[in-house]
Parts: structure tokens; sequence; C-alpha cells
């Protein structure tokens, strides 16, 4: 059985998400380039058994390589200082999230594979942390977890367009929006159902409503674009007249529970 961890502040992270989801692109751009990292050969090899294929165990070990020391301006320590703890949380977060969305099967836990990685790059990584710094995040706050990162990144792509955004990308805001729609309402519903009351799910609606304020803020931008954009964009409170009619939320306490969106409204 894999060693859970449940550390009060593990959402805390999110705080500064916008800066993490930035570095999170650069690590996935750089890690898709070849000759860095030779050691990540090594890794793939280790532990193909339990990847879709070593191509993606090799860029996963890149990836956290070049996101780790981005994390810690390039100066690799085995500990979070007190001014990096949330860096740490995210990079718990990341490795929880890229290792299990590819692993085939369950029989190692992520703080196994991610020790064998570790080992297999000490050069490359050039650390060893410390044992509480990487932990196994269960799988109902994980998956929590993953809903807001998804919707901060759509915030991003959206804020991006808002910027810079020539015809054939403003068109995007509408398929933007409504996967925007899909996340929001099932952590909507996940906050006011009444499923649990644990520090984490409130920790969790806490940092949705952040995520609302967040993105409410680009309403009046949208507007100010005109109508090329405010047609293709689709707020909050309007998501119940979108045409996603029914989603699932599915956890390891929670099973199954459909969620007919027209039934719910969203305030």
């Amino acid at each position: 059985m894999c060693t859970r961890g449940s550390k009060e502040g593990s959402y805390e992270f999110f705080e500064n998400i916008k800066n993490y989801i930035d570095k999170v692109n650069e690590a996935e751009r750089s890690s898709s380039s070849d000759g860095e990292f030779s050691e990540c050969d090594d890794f793939s090899k280790a532990w193909e058994s339990s990847f879709k294929d070593t191509q993606i165990a090799k860029n996963i070990c890149k990836e956290l390589i070049i996101l780790y020391k981005s994390l810690n301006n390039s100066e690799p320590t085995s500990k979070c200082s007190n001014n990096n703890k949330e860096g740490c949380g995210f990079f718990n977060y990341w490795v929880n999230f890229k290792i299990s969305k590819n692993m085939i099967n369950g029989t190692y836990c992520i703080d196994e594979i991610y020790n064998g990685f570790e080992s297999q790059c000490s050069h490359d990584f050039g650390v060893t942390l410390d044992v509480d710094i990487i932990y196994n995040i269960n799988k109902d706050d994980l998956y929590k977890m993953n809903i807001l990162y998804r919707l901060y990144k759509i915030y991003t792509d959206i804020n991006g367009i808002l910027e810079n955004a020539g015809d054939m990308v403003i068109k995007k805001l509408s398929s933007l929006s409504t996967a925007c729609c899909t996340d929001y309402l099932v952590a909507n519903y996940m906050c006011n159902g009444g499923n649990d009351h644990n520090i984490n799910h409130n920790q969790f609606c806490t940092q949705l409503n952040k995520f609302k304020a967040t993105y409410e803020e680009l309403y009046s931008r949208v507007n100010e674009k005109g109508i090329e954009y405010s047609k293709n964009f689709i707020e909050l409170s309007e998501c119940k007249n979108t045409n996603v009619m029914s989603t699932a939320l599915i956890g390891t306490t929670v099973g199954l529970i459909p969620l007919m969106v027209g039934l719910y409204k969203v305030k």
C-alpha cells in the first residue's frame, strides 16, 4: 500500500499557480528537444514497464529536471526553504500528476517511481530531496487539484488571447470557455453538494472561489474587445446555458455521480 501524505497547506501553491503554469510550459517545450540529460535514457529503460512507452518516461524525466531547476533558480537544494514551500508543493503535485497520468499499471507508488528517477539521474538532477518533499497525494485531492490546474490553464490561455489575438485565435475562446464551464460546474457541485468536509476539501473550495474571482476579471476586458470576442466567451454564470448537458464526477470515495448541468445553478 502506498503511503499517502495529508499535509495542511497542500493547496497553497495555487496562490502562485499562474507563474508555475509558465514554468511548466517552458519545461514541456525544453523537454521535447534531444541531446540533453542522457541519464533519462537509463531511467526510461529501467522503468519502461510502468509507463506507456519509453519516450514518455524519458520526456517526463527531462521535464522534472528542468522544472525543478526552474523552481529553484537553477540552484537545486535538498530542502524546501521557507520562501519556496509553494514551489516544492507544486513540484510534488506535478510529480504526482505526470506519473499517475502516464502509468500503465499501479504496481508502484508515485514516490517509488520518483525515487527511481532520482537514483537514475543523480548527475543530471543533481540533488536528493528530503523524504518529506515528495509524497503520494491521495487520489481525491489529486483529482481536485487537477481540476483547479486545468481551470487556471484555461484562464492563462484566454488571457493570452486577450493580450494579442488574431481572427483565428479569437475562435478558440468558445472552446476554451466551454471547457472551463465543464470543469467549473463539476468543481462547484463538489463544493456545494455537501460531499465531504475535511480540511483539504475546504482548501479546494477556497481556491475555487479565488479562481472564480480571477476569471471574472476577464469579463470587462472581453467586452472592451468588442462583439467578436464577447460572442465567443462564456461567463461562469452562463455555463448552465451552454451545450454541456452532463458530465461525471469520479473520485475514489465519492463514486460516480452524474451531474445534470441544467439542474444546478451556478452562483
